[in-house]
């Protein structure tokens, strides 16, 4: 396989990756509950915002780090 088509599978698997992580939110979902004041909802989309960003940022520095 070359370079190109290892990216575009790491690149797919981090997006499926990270679709299950939203797809799991309803499991817990409760309109009582709240972190520090905020929702479940806002704080769980908070922590996937961080967590989907060093997903995709990890498989493009892989990948770029190789390059040179």
């Amino acid at each position: 396989m070359n370079r190109e088509t290892l990216f575009y599978i790491a690149a797919f698997v981090a997006l499926v990756v990270d679709i299950i992580l939203y797809s799991i939110y309803p499991v817990f979902n409760s309109s009582v509950t709240s972190i520090g004041g905020l929702p479940v909802f806002y704080v769980y989309q908070l922590i996937m915002l961080v967590v989907s960003s060093i997903l995709f940022l990890a498989v493009s520095l892989i990948f770029m780090s190789r390059r040179w």
